[in-house]
This record gives structure tokens, sequence and C-alpha cells, in this order.
């Protein structure tokens, strides 16, 4: 049976998953733990459920729908480089958050989601626009926070194997060992052989990937209201790819992260007080000349974070919260090409949230001084407007600054030390609707830019040195979740008009429309799932650098899933990317994967 025939055969069985606890809280918008429903900012919750109902191989396979997220620069498959762009703006423009502190890549400052694993993460939290005023530096596009830790009680396996030579195994422990008392440890270990993503250039080979990881955590409850926490998290990764003959082809990156906390929670106040360090070290090479050669792109960076809050809720209708944070980023250089010097960054901030229905109010103020680039002030603010038939509106204003990064200043690749912090301002207008089989949102926003760090000429041009410009985006985004009988849909649409102000041309990697759907339903005890996204023509450089800039055509690509509880404790799982087996790339000249099958089973104690 041809590939196609077989995906017409399964696609009428498809259909995104109806959660089954919808999430009710969210810390990431304050810090502080509120109900998801008075944030005045959209945002987004995937849960554990919605992960084992995904069946993702890797984060960018489980967030590449969501709005306002494009993962614009990936260049193939599992493991490789890939950057997330939200609202148009820069990749390093989108904080992300690992328990809640940011992670130690001040090198380049954007996360590469390829490298993260997905099989500890227990929930993944998401704000778009400015969060500066909360978070400082980088928050420009939105903050994602990614959550290892669990209160469940349970013991599970997992394994799956793929397309590609796809294989993986996880671990998860996770026991309240005393009433007060909760361990944690998830391990895991994935591998691929991949494929060739670059196949008409001088190196004929499958570029592949594996990775480890593991995760260790503690909670206690001293008392009704003191909890101690302590986790720890790490991954090793390891990946081939192809680089045109320009250098390296192969990279090691080595990631870890300790954080502990102590927390106080009454009826009325809340406080926390936080402590994490991290490293992150990255080597390159060629593969034929060994690892020993390691001499490209070679960095590790270490982040050392102190912070701490306190929230008085007063009554029902509003709260004020302070806090304060310290954070030291270095540069552990070995062979690093450039040295830096450690930087220091210290914020506090103030907010109050207040409602007089149908009026809600929120103000929220910071202060940041960087030890390299001085005081910077940042604030936000937002007013909602509950209107009839569970109808609302809200206006929000929010600024927000970026500093170069080490990369950005010092790199022998294009580094600058003369540029200055990034600085923006961002209107945003929103609606809703919340009935009883449908909820929508609609939000407009106008983000613009001052001083944007760019690199106007590929990295191998000499005279690449990152430079400041301005950048105006204006955008919609429009989120429908339904349920049609047993079946339920998420829907988004958006519209990205990104562009730099001195050249009037649309910043790289970012394509104007995205459009996705994901449907979910539960028959015969199976869940089904079936996602759909389509993502337009967009400017990149070609895999061949000597070609410069290309404009790389849109692509349409559908997935479908299916689980089955074989037993009360077993569970089987499939899943089929890319179903039509489209041809397509994300960047020119980088093949995406074409249609992949994995199958897998969860066994819980």
């Amino acid at each position: 049976m041809s590939k196609k025939l077989l995906a017409a055969a399964l696609l009428p069985w498809a259909a995104c998953a109806q959660n089954s606890s919808e999430p009710t809280s969210i810390t990431i918008y304050n810090r502080a733990e509120q109900p998801l429903t008075s944030a005045l900012a959209p945002v987004e919750v995937i849960t554990r459920a919605d992960i084992e109902r995904r069946q993702p191989r890797s984060l960018i396979d489980l967030l590449e729908t969501l709005p306002g997220m494009q993962f614009g620069s990936q260049s193939g498959g599992i493991g490789q480089l890939s950057s997330l762009f939200v609202r148009g703006t820069e990749s390093d423009h989108v904080l992300v958050l690992l328990n809640g502190r940011p992670m130690a890549q001040m090198v380049n400052s954007n996360v590469d989601f390829s490298q993260l694993p997905v099989s500890n993460v227990q929930r993944i939290e998401y704000i778009r626009g400015p969060r500066a005023a909360i978070y400082g530096s980088r928050a420009i596009g939105g903050v994602v926070n990614i959550i290892t830790t669990s209160k469940v009680n349970d013991i599970s396996v997992g394994v799956t194997t793929g397309s590609n030579d796809y294989y993986a195994a996880d671990v998860s422990v996770n026991q309240w060992v005393t009433d007060a008392t909760r361990l944690q440890l998830a391990t895991g270990y994935r591998e691929t052989r991949g494929y060739d993503i670059i196949p008409d250039n001088n190196e004929p080979d499958r570029d592949g990937f594996s990775s480890k990881n593991l995760t260790l955590g503690v909670e206690h409850q001293l008392d009704q209201s003191w909890t101690l926490n302590a986790n720890v998290n790490g991954w090793e990764n390891k990946t081939d790819y192809d680089n045109g003959g320009f250098g390296p082809d192969t990279s090691n990156t080595q990631t870890y992260q300790f954080d502990a906390g102590l927390a106080y929670q009454d009826e009325q106040l809340v406080g926390q007080l936080n402590a994490s360090y991290g490293e992150h070290e990255l080597e390159s090479w060629v593969k034929a000349d060994g690892r020993n050669s390691a001499s490209y792109s070679n960095s590790s960076t270490a982040t050392t974070r102190l912070d701490g809050l306190v929230q008085y809720r007063y009554s029902d209708q509003g709260y004020t919260l302070a806090g304060m944070d310290w954070q030291q980023d270095r540069l552990l250089s070995r062979s690093t090409s450039f040295t830096a010097p450690d930087r220091d960054n210290t914020g506090v901030f103030i907010s109050a949230y207040h409602t007089w229905s149908p009026l809600t109010l929120e103000l929220t103020g910071r202060i940041d001084d960087n030890e390299q680039f001085g005081t910077h002030g940042t604030w936000q603010s937002a007013l909602s407007l509950q209107l009839p038939e569970q109808h609302k509106a809200t206006l929000s204003y929010g600024t927000a600054f970026r500093a170069p990064t080490f990369g950005d200043l010092y790199s022998s690749w294009g580094g600058n030390p003369d540029l200055a912090p990034e600085k923006s301002n961002n209107w945003e207008l929103g609606f809703s609707g919340d009935y009883k089989v449908l909820d929508w949102q609609l939000n407009l926003y106008r983000n613009e830019i001052d001083n944007l760090i760019i690199y106007p000429a590929p990295f191998y041009v000499a005279t690449n040195s990152a430079e400041n410009t301005d950048a105006l985006i204006r955008g919609l985004e429009l989120t429908v979740n339904a349920s049609t009988g047993p079946l339920h849909h998420s829907v988004s649409y958006e519209y990205t008009d990104a562009k730099d102000i001195k050249t009037a041309a649309q910043l790289l990697n970012r394509a104007k429309r995205k459009f996705s759907w994901t449907g979910d339903i539960d028959v015969a005890n199976t869940n089904l799932f079936a996602q759909v996204l389509y993502v337009s023509d967009r400017q990149t450089y070609d895999a061949d650098f000597m070609k410069g800039l290309v404009y790389t055509p849109s692509y349409t690509i559908w997935n479908i899933g299916a689980r089955y509880p074989l037993t009360q404790n077993l569970t089987l799982n499939g899943k089929i990317n890319n179903l039509f087996d489209k041809d397509y790339q994300v960047v020119s000249g980088y093949d995406a994967p074409d249609m992949e099958f994995y199958v897998g089973a969860d066994y819980r104690f």
C-alpha cells in the first residue's frame, strides 16, 4: 500500500486532546500561583496529559502549533539546530525558564529547543507579550516555563521505536515516601540515526542524534504553611549535522541546573526564596578529525541566581506583590575564541492587581541595575472590562529591554562591543468570548523595538558584525477552542508583519501567516488525535550560503496518533508525523523529515 493510500485510510479516525482535567492555576504570570482566568495576557498551558496524548519526539513537535510560536530556523529533524521566534521577535527575545529560573546560555542567549529533553517535562506554561517588568532582560516577545516537577504518585516506564532507527526509553518515579515528603526520579535515553539533512552537498551521510537526561527532585512540607524543595536537571546530547564544508559537523552539549526553594503560603500571604545554579557547555568539531580536535564554537557559560517575592492578597478583589532578583552570568572559557567579564544584574519590582466589577486593573514596575549597561526601568499595565454575554476586552501596554549577550559583544564571528541594549514598547488589544461549547480569543498587537541587534550578512562573511537597527512588528492572533459532540477542536490563526524599519524588509525566518488545527476524540476507550500545521513562505539563508537570501516556500503537514489502554496499567501508542509525506523545508536547503512512524508502550505500576 502506498504512503498516501495508507494516509487516506487512517485519516478518518483522527482527530487534539481535550483535557480530562483543565489547568486552573499558573505561576508564569507574576511568579506566584494564581488562577489562570485572572491573567490579563494570553497564556497557554500544556499538561502532562496533553504531552502523553501528543506523543512528541521533541519539544518542537509539542510546541510548534501553539499561537505566536514559529520555529523559523529549524535545519532538519530531531536534534538539529532550531530557534523559537515568538510574535515575530528575535529568537533571543523569548525568555526560557526551567522550573521558573533562566537557563545558562549567555553566549547566544537563544535556547536551542531541539536540544531540550521532552520526556522529563511535566508541564509547560507559555505567556505571549512582554514580561520584562516581572522577569527583566530578554522577555520582549514572551516567556516559556518548562516545569519538570510533579505532584503525582506513580511509577512509569516507556519505550518507543520508529523511523530513521529511532528508539527511546524512559523511567519515571514520583512517590510520596511519607505524608510530608515527595521524591522524584526521571531518566531517559533517545537515539536516531537520522537522515541526510542536506542531500546535495559533499557530506553524503546520515545526521544522527542521541540524548540522555536525568531529573532528581525532593519536596518536603515542613508544616501546613512552609515547603522546602530542591531539584537537579541535566542532559547530554550528541548531534551530527551538515555544514557545507564551512567547519564542524558534530557537536556535544552538556547542560545541568540545580535549584532549591523555600515557600510560605497561607490564606493571604505568599512568600518565596529561591536559588539556582546552571551550566551550559557546547563543543563542536569535525568528525573526521575526532573530538580531540574540538576547537570550533566551544563555549561554557554559568548562571547563578537568587530571587524572592512576597504577595499579599488583601481581599478577594486584589493583591500586591513585590520581589527582587540577582543574577550573575559568567563565561567559563576553556578554548573559546573570546573572553568576557562576569556580569551581574539586580532587579526589584512591584505589582498591584485589583478588580472592581466589571473592571480589572494591573500595574507593574521594575528597575534593573545591569553591571555592564547601567539602570533600566520597565513597566506594564493592563485594563480589562467584562462585557455582556461572557465577553471581555483587555488593553495593555508594556516595555522591555535586552542586554547584548557575550556572543553579540565579543565573539570573533561578528561580535561588536559597541552594541546598545535593545528596548521595546508593546501595545495590545484583546477580545474574548466564553460560551458553553466554544471559547475564542482575538489579540491585536504592535511592538516597536529600538536598537534591534541583527547580523546583516551570513556568518562566513568577514565583515558580518552585529549592528543595531529598529523594527516594527504588528500582528493578529485568533484562537478558538470548541467541542462538536465528542470531538474537541483547537484552532489558531496568526498574521505577523515584522519589518526592519530602515530597510522595510520582513525580518528573516518569520512567516507572515500560520494556521493550525488540532482535533481529539475518545472512541471505544481509545484516544485519537490529528493535527494540521500551515506556515507561509519566509525569507531565509540557504544551506548553500553562497546562494544568500532566498524565499523558502510555504508548507502544510498533517500528524495523527492514537493511544489505547490494553490493560489498566499498560497503554499502547502510535503516531505518524507528516502523514502525506510532504516534501518541505523550514530553512532553504535543509530537508525536513519525510513521513515518520512511531510506536510505543507505557506501563504504570
